[in-house]
């Protein structure tokens, strides 16, 4: 065989190797786009099934077909955002929500291979391929379980991905043409230039062939080609490094955009969570400012004139006893009227009855002072405020659930401090509350419920308020999470997971202090807050 043809031959040969190496390239790419729609469908659908599974059972309680009409309205709220369809079905695939109206209440049967079931059954997402006459060429879905509190699955969501299939495939379009091209060329310039060039070339292709198959294999877009040459092979190298550095950037606004939503997603929980703690201490507030208003009138109109009948009483009182000096042999039927009524008896217990009243009216009065104090909505700006005052008035308010459990305080000489007096309120409320159920929910009965509530100053020019207690304590599973978004330990109904996690925010952001919680098991609960006595200047402006 001839020298040439020889040449011819390796030169077709590499040709066609290097044809390979971009139909692998280009299947690749494919590959590759195909698994990075399937992640966002993922994604998207985790969400999706995120946002209405909080929707569900934080606002319905419940997925069921009696209150598909608000889940049916906010799917397709959903779906709009997302311009893809949405289906929602329960454990018998019901559908209780989806973009076609007409299809709610009937049963999903387009799963030939029956997917949904399966996820259902086993909690593993699934994608599949659904066809129907309208769409011979098939829709892909992808379903993924909803679960509920516990973790229990209670249906599924359904989310078509075909357009983000079609998406990621037109923007690897280019991609895969830019490689169909260069090995097309890399093909001729072969033929062309095969009795020309031998060795030379040999090498370089071979460079490339290395790195596309280390970057298929291995989806690591860091790697170069080496140019050693200004020839095509040159160029080739240096093509399929910006090829490289193309799908790397691609990838990478992939990432960004998915950092991106999360995000969004997490600034809007955040969001959603400062509106509803703003508007339920608002309402707390203007409720018991507003009892506390409407009981201070008439208690103050009760108390002003118990002065008066008390100063009346005692004129009658001595004007009766003048009587019987003057007239210390009364008639018989007078006689008879005075020892009817017990004359010496009302004297004495009247005089006790209108002090009784007196203290009870006095009384009200410091509880309605509490109330307007607590509640403090004329003091909701940065102020100087006397800390003792406020777990005082917060422990008064409290007053009906402590006579089983003893408050032990120990207060130290305290300054004014620079805060948010109503916030540091809630924070006493939140915790002091914890503490007493805890006390309450003890299994110790072997000692009565106690409190210890101790303030001291700092050599760091902090305040320290420390709430302790000798409840069951908590394990450390549960300590590293008592500060989380609504956790909580207690049933349905009576605990909502926010107060712990308000008062975090209330302490460490509002008023750059430290909170924390030591606690063991058996042993009892013990908080501890530190505040500044002096915020920064920023904060007061």
């Amino acid at each position: 065989m001839k020298i040439a043809h020889k040449l011819v031959g390796s030169f077709v040969s590499v040709s066609l190797l290097t044809s390979v190496v971009g139909v692998v390239a280009i299947a690749q790419s494919q590959k590759i786009a195909e698994n990075l729609a399937i992640a966002e469908a993922e994604h998207v659908a985790q969400v999706l099934a995120a946002s209405i599974t909080h929707y569900a059972y934080y606002n319905q309680k419940s997925i069921s077909l009696e209150r598909s009409d608000e889940l049916q309205n906010y799917t397709h709220v959903l779906h709009e955002r997302q311009k893809r369809d949405i289906v929602v079905v329960n454990r018998q695939k019901l559908i209780l929500a989806d973009a076609v109206v007409e299809n709610i209440g009937t049963i999903f049967d387009h799963d030939q291979g029956n997917e949904i079931q399966q996820t259902i059954q086993d909690g593993k997402s699934r994608s599949f391929l659904e066809k129907s006459v309208d769409y011979p060429q098939g829709i892909k879905l992808i379903v993924l379980p909803l679960k509920g509190e516990q973790n229990q699955i209670d249906g599924a969501i359904i989310l078509e991905w075909s357009s983000l299939f079609d998406k990621a495939i037109a923007k690897a379009r280019p991609t895969m043409v830019l490689i169909s091209i260069t090995s097309l060329a890399c093909v001729i310039l072969a033929l062309i230039l095969g009795l020309q060039i031998s060795s030379s070339i040999a090498k370089p292709l071979q460079s490339v062939t290395e790195v596309a198959q280390q970057v298929t294999e291995e989806s690591n877009f860091d790697l170069k080609v080496p140019v050693i040459s200004k020839d095509e092979t040159g160029i080739l190298a240096i093509a399929f490094n910006h090829l490289i550095e193309r799908v790397k950037v691609l990838l990478t606004e992939k990432e960004q955009r998915s950092e991106e939503l999360q995000q969004a997603l997490t600034q809007l929980h955040n969001t959603q969570f400062q509106l509803i703690q703003t508007e339920k201490m608002s309402s707390l507030g203007q409720l018991v400012a507003g009892v506390a208003h409407e009981i201070n009138n008439p208690m103050n109109f009760i108390h002003g004139n118990v002065t008066h009948i008390d100063s009346y009483t005692q004129d009658l009182l001595r004007l009766i006893q003048a009587y019987q000096e003057h007239y210390p042999n009364p008639p018989q039927t007078l006689q008879e009227v005075l020892d009817d009524v017990e004359f010496d008896f009302l004297h004495e217990d009247l005089i006790k009855l209108l002090q009784s009243m007196k203290v009870g009216t006095e009384r009200i009065r410091q509880i309605v002072l509490s109330l307007r104090n607590f509640s403090r909505l004329d003091e909701s700006d940065f102020k100087e405020a006397d800390i003792h005052e406020g777990i005082d008035n917060t422990l008064l308010i409290l007053q009906h659930r402590l006579p089983a459990v003893e408050v032990i305080k120990d207060y130290s000489q305290l300054p004014l401090v620079e805060c948010y007096p109503g916030q540091l309120n809630q924070v006493f409320m939140n915790i002091l509350t914890n503490a007493i159920d805890a006390v309450e929910e003890s299994a110790q009965q072997t000692q009565p419920g106690k409190i210890w509530i101790s303030t001291q100053v700092t050599a760091d020019n902090q305040v320290q308020i420390a709430i302790a207690d000798n409840g069951a304590g908590i394990s450390e599973k549960v300590r590293s999470r008592i500060f989380d978004p609504f956790f909580t330990t207690k049933p349905i109904g009576k605990g909502t997971g926010l107060g712990l996690s308000i008062s975090y925010k209330i302490i460490t952001e509002r008023h750059h202090g430290k909170i924390w919680c030591d606690s063991t098991e058996g042993e009892g609960t013990k908080f501890v807050l530190e505040i500044p006595v002096h915020q920064p200047k920023l904060m007061a402006s």
